[in-house]
Order: C-alpha cells, then sequence, then structure tokens
C-alpha cells in the first residue's frame, strides 16, 4: 500500500500538482524551465531612440531573435540619465522576459545619487561591446587641430572654454579625469545627449565635445568637427589616421561596456542560455559589419564572470574618484 501511494504521490508532483507531503514553487519551476524562451522577450533601453545605446540594443535583439527563436521587442524607456528605464527593470520579474541593456552610466548615477542602485540590483549576463572608441572634438573652425593646442588654449583660459557633457555621465567624468591630468579648467556645462552636444557643438554654442567616434562621424566625415584625440593609448583601427591622446603625452583612456542585464534572482539557467546566445552572435560576420559600419567599434564579447568582475572594479574606481564625478 505505501508504495502505491508514493507512486501516486509521484504522478501528482510530476503533473505539478501540489499535494501530498511536498509542495512545488511554481515560481522557481517556471524560471528553471529549459525550455525558456517560450514568448516575447522585452528588451529596455534606458534612452531615446537612434542613440549609440539604442542601436547596439536593436542590433543585438535582431540576431537574438535567430540564436533564441523568439521574439525580441526593444522598449525605449527614458529620463534620469538611463534611471528610470534601469528602475523598471529592477522591479520586473525574473523569469527572463524582461531584460536591460545600458552601460557603464548606471555606475555614475550611483555615484552622484541618481539611482540608490547599480549592477548589483540586476542579474548581469554579458557585454557586446567595450567601446574603445572615444574621442574628443572641437568645431573645425575652432583653429584646434590636437589635444595639445587645447590643453594650451585651456591653460591660457581658465574657465572659459565650453566643455559639454551630460552631469554625471562618463563623459563629464572624462572630462573632469583630463582636468586633474592636465592641471586646466573647463566650464563644464549639462548639454544632453551625443546628438544635442553634436547640435551645440555645431552651432558654435560649445567648444569641446566627447563622444563615442561613430556618434560624431557625419560629422567628420563632412568636415564640420576635428577629432583632437582618441582617449586611448593605441590608434583605432577603423579611423587611424586621429592620434591618440598618449601619443600627445597625456595618460588619458577611456572605454565603456554596453551589456545585457536580467532582474535580479533570475535563474542561472537562463542567463547561461543568453550568454551563449550573446557570445554566438557577437562572433557574427553580419553582426560585426553593422556595428562597425555604424559605430566605428568593433564589438567585444565578454562573458557573466568577467563583466562583474569588471563592473565591481569599475564602481570602486568611480567611488574612489567620487569628487571627480559630483563637483
Amino acid at each position: 500500500m505505501k508504495k502505491v501511494i508514493s507512486l501516486i504521490c509521484a504522478s501528482i508532483l510530476s503533473l505539478g500538482i501540489v499535494g501530498c507531503d511536498k509542495k512545488i514553487d511554481s515560481t522557481n519551476v517556471a524560471q528553471s524551465d529549459d525550455s525558456w524562451p517560450q514568448k516575447t522577450i522585452t528588451l529596455i533601453v534606458p534612452f531615446g531612440a537612434g542613440g549609440d545605446t539604442d542601436f547596439h540594443a536593436r542590433n543585438l535583439a535582431s540576431h537574438l531573435e535567430k540564436e533564441l527563436g523568439a521574439r525580441i521587442i526593444v522598449n525605449n524607456v527614458s529620463g534620469a540619465n538611463g534611471n528610470a528605464g534601469m528602475k523598471q527593470v529592477v522591479s520586473a520579474k525574473p523569469d527572463g522576459y524582461t531584460a536591460l541593456f545600458f552601460h557603464e552610466s548606471m555606475l555614475t548615477n550611483k555615484v552622484v545619487g541618481l539611482a540608490q542602485q547599480a549592477h548589483e540590483a540586476l542579474s548581469p549576463v554579458a557585454a557586446t561591446i567595450v567601446d574603445d572608441s572615444y574621442v574628443i572634438a572641437a568645431n573645425a573652425k575652432s583653429g584646434l587641430k590636437n589635444l595639445t593646442d587645447l590643453v594650451n588654449k585651456a591653460k591660457s583660459e581658465p574657465g572659459k572654454l565650453i566643455y559639454a557633457s551630460s552631469v554625471g555621465g562618463y563623459s563629464y567624468y572624462l572630462g573632469r579625469v583630463l582636468e586633474q591630468k592636465t592641471g586646466i579648467d573647463f566650464n563644464i556645462v549639462d548639454a544632453g545627449g551625443g546628438s544635442d552636444r553634436n547640435a551645440a557643438l555645431l552651432a558654435g554654442k560649445i567648444d569641446v565635445n566627447v563622444n563615442p567616434y561613430g556618434v560624431m562621424k557625419s560629422y567628420f566625415d563632412s568636415g564640420d568637427f576635428i577629432a583632437l584625440a582618441t582617449i586611448n593609448n593605441e590608434r583605432n583601427k577603423l579611423f587611424p589616421n586621429v592620434p591618440t591622446a598618449k601619443e600627445q603625452g597625456f595618460d588619458w583612456n577611456a572605454e565603456r561596456y554596453y551589456f545585457l542585464s536580467f532582474p535580479k534572482g533570475t535563474d542561472e539557467k537562463i542567463i547561461s542560455k543568453m550568454e551563449q546566445a550573446i557570445k554566438t552572435v557577437v562572433d557574427n560576420p553580419d553582426f560585426r559589419k553593422k556595428t562597425e559600419d555604424a559605430y566605428s567599434v568593433s564589438p567585444t564579447f565578454v562573458g557573466t564572470k568577467d563583466l562583474l568582475n569588471h563592473l565591481d572594479s569599475a564602481l570602486k574606481e568611480f567611488e574612489t574618484n567620487k569628487d571627480l564625478v559630483n563637483n
């Protein structure tokens, strides 16, 4: 009789019915389902449509659909330098059907107080871009030819040269680092996102702007902007004519990770499956070509473990240099 009862219990449990002397957490069962994904995934971009983050997310989503066999909808939720969209994902159900595509501005947001949480409130999966294409640019009519010209002019006119940024964002931090390393004093203003800053530089309302090369590429091609330096130790193979900051005697480096995250608590099997899908996409020649053609940056895969280590380290760096982010 005991054997019969045990068999009945086993049958009931296999159907997912709560009974006998065990209970099943249906939420955990859904999260652990090896058949994920079974429905549409929403990928939230915490900025408006048309920018570099939006492009990288949409390019990734279109290729991930083929790898995962599921539809992916990109939803733009802008506000608070990306924090509005991030909060929406933090509070979402950790079932693998809501994700965030963001970058390290989530770290500086926390440091400056725009956000209470950063990557520790999420389950980061993998990075697709390590953007080392940052350049500092001036209007071609400015007469500036390189970073040395800019630093010399800033020293001769302290507090006058207008450096555009998104206050609290990565561009702001880079400007403050350059000030510290060279002893110059910019007039740093909040001029909005990358496209807004480009418009301001074109109109002569600001003096210098820092962005990934691809964000300003059309202005370089038209001759309206001049790239004064690549903010890196090595020239970028996609725009090799732009000298580095190091070549000009300045120890100034920049790179920013763009990565996908799930809500905290998402099942490890789902994270692992998405990580592998992202790795396959980053190796895809079509994905790589579209990224390089559009934004002059080569895709780089960074897996879950290495991504977490990087974000932890980067957050500590920003916190150590909190005065450069806040002031």
